[in-house]
């Protein structure tokens, strides 16, 4: 029985860690005789399982995905000083960051036996990883950091920082109380180094010459506190694992709450890195990447448009490979890439065997696939692009977000066929600004800067169109290519209609309006005296529109 003593102020799980530590006095004898020792457990019980390491890495890993994981985490003060703080409460704190990482960006996460893990990785970190796998958030958040490091070290560092703020509840909702799981790694500490006792004096019982009256007592002490200790352990670890059922769905709450928050910074990163990247599938830690992330959460302006350039990028990739033409030009050298219809057949290989699709990832992610190169024609577009972009204070906002990330779709696909691009911004009377964008002689800083530019005002087409026929004239803008984005009304004279058709004639050049008028569909407009084509947001969904722009240009 516990003393009463010990049991004064105390929970269940503090008074039976007392009792282990305190109460070996007052401890009854479980085994009498040195028959009973013979005849228990603790004779069969090899010492090689009690001197087995356990870890609190509740995931395995390989080599290379701890290389990624150590350059991702080097220099990350900010990780260091939570990883320390809550270490202090749970030891095994930092190993869950490490985890936490690799169930998000491992293709295949996988386990190690309960018997390899530390008492504090199996009661608690396991628990956790077990709630992030099963919660509603994680297969889209898998989706977008599995295989890309600096999205899934994003998500993760995100995910522990909101676990490390809510630690000191996780720890009394798994174990019943803050101590707990400390108790019970102290109590399975106890009775290990019972164990090794036990162990130590039965071996020395095997090896002595007859009968040895100390050595027995000895043995039955050693024997009756092993025993004592184990079902310490047992009775605590119940009390946690009840704690653990009994608080199953308020743990789930707060783990959710943090995967949520994990998915928004993943959802985040990757649509910087899609909408601004030179390689929209390159998200790994580099120092264009991290520049990027830097440059982009600085500015609203630029996060606006992140919303919707990565999608936009993606529409006109997606519009690009259906206009390939597949099986063009001769084999005649090796290059890198990460083109999978080139790849030759020893890189495809690494993806048969477990050890080395990671490798096979890795190379792909870094344009380091050896594939074949080969001979294919070069050709310029059918012309050069000008969009003429309405930045009046009406737009500003969520409406100019949508024009410029529109205007930057317009520069990739201009870009992919060598033609030149200009960005003409406009509002008032007079008031442009116009960025070029000449093929190979930009760069993302230069995408940046026209993308944060935004004039306000009033509206006036007059302008912009004067604009771009100068482009024609002066910068040899070649059978032109406008596309006019607006949300406003502006008549234009009937004399300068008349001079604008006339140069349409000349040039060959035709213009295609997109109205922002989602919010006043029955608005009359005035893009029908000077527009080819004409696309209506209150008619066709944004996306859609971006859809059928790309498809007539690549």
């Amino acid at each position: 029985m516990i003393h009463k003593k010990h049991l004064k102020g105390s929970s269940d799980i503090t008074a039976l860690f007392h009792f282990a530590f305190y109460g070996g006095s007052i401890l009854k004898k479980i085994y009498r005789t040195i028959d009973d020792v013979l005849r228990s457990p603790w004779v069969a019980m090899q010492p090689a399982e009690r001197a087995s390491v356990l870890t609190d890495r509740v995931l395995r890993s390989t080599k290379l995905e701890d290389s990624i994981y150590a350059d991702l985490r080097d220099g990350d003060e900010a990780l260091d000083a939570i990883e320390q703080s809550a270490g202090e409460k749970l030891r095994s704190f930092p190993a869950l960051s490490r985890d936490v990482y690799q169930s998000f960006y491992s293709l295949m996460p996988k386990r190690r036996e309960e018997t390899e893990l530390s008492t504090e990785a199996r009661t608690f970190n396991a628990n956790i990883l077990d709630h992030i796998t099963g919660s509603e958030d994680y297969p889209t958040l898998k989706n977008i950091c599995e295989g890309r490091e600096l999205p899934a070290y994003e998500a993760a560092a995100e995910f522990i920082s909101r676990t490390a703020g809510e630690l000191d509840r996780l720890l009394g909702r798994l174990g019943g109380e803050k101590s707990a799981l400390q108790t019970l790694e102290k109590l399975e500490l106890a009775q290990q180094q019972a164990q090794n006792n036990l162990a130590a004096l039965l071996e020395r019982m095997r090896k002595s010459k007859g009968q040895n009256a100390a050595l027995e007592q000895a043995v039955l002490a050693a024997a009756s506190s092993a025993e004592s200790k184990r079902r310490q352990v047992e009775a605590v670890g119940k009390l946690v694992d009840a704690a653990a059922a009994k608080n199953k769905e308020a743990v789930r709450a707060l783990v959710q709450q943090a995967v949520s928050s994990a998915t928004e910074k993943a959802k985040e990163v990757q649509g910087v890195l899609s909408a601004w990247g030179n390689d929209t599938g390159s998200m790994e830690k580099n120092a264009v990447n991290t520049e990027l992330l830097s440059l982009v959460r600085q500015s609203k302006e630029l996060r606006d448009i992140s919303q919707y350039l990565g999608r936009f990028r993606d529409i006109f990739a997606q519009g690009k490979h259906n206009g390939y033409a597949y099986g063009r030009g001769e084999k005649y050298s090796l290059e890198l890439g990460r083109d999978l219809s080139r790849a030759i057949t020893s890189e495809l290989a690494m993806l048969a065997a477990p050890e080395t699709a990671p490798l096979f990832l890795r190379k792909y992610q870094r344009r380091q696939l050896k594939q074949y190169r080969r001979r294919e024609p070069i050709y310029k577009g059918a012309g050069d692009m000008i969009c003429c972009l309405d930045e009046s204070g009406s737009t500003c906002g969520d409406a100019a977000a949508w024009g410029k990330a529109v205007a930057l779709t317009l520069l990739e696909t201009a870009a992919d066929g060598g033609r030149k691009f200009a960005l003409v911004h406009f509002s008032g009377t007079g008031s442009i600004q116009t960025n070029l964008f000449l093929p190979r002689q930009y760069g993302v800083e230069d995408k940046l800067c026209a993308a944060e530019t935004f004039l306000g005002g009033g509206t006036d087409f007059e302008t912009p169109l004067r604009e771009a026929v100068r482009l024609m004239d002066a910068e040899g803008f070649e059978n032109a290519d406008v596309v006019f984005i607006t949300d406003g009304i502006c008549n234009l004279p009937e004399d300068y209609l008349e001079t604008l058709r006339a140069e349409q004639a000349k040039r060959r050049f035709t213009v295609t309006g997109v109205l922002l008028d989602s919010g006043s569909p029955g608005m009359e407009f005035s893009l029908k005296a000077f527009c080819r084509n004409l696309y209506r947001t209150s008619e066709l969904l944004g996306d859609e529109i971006v859809r059928e722009l790309v498809k007539k240009r690549v």
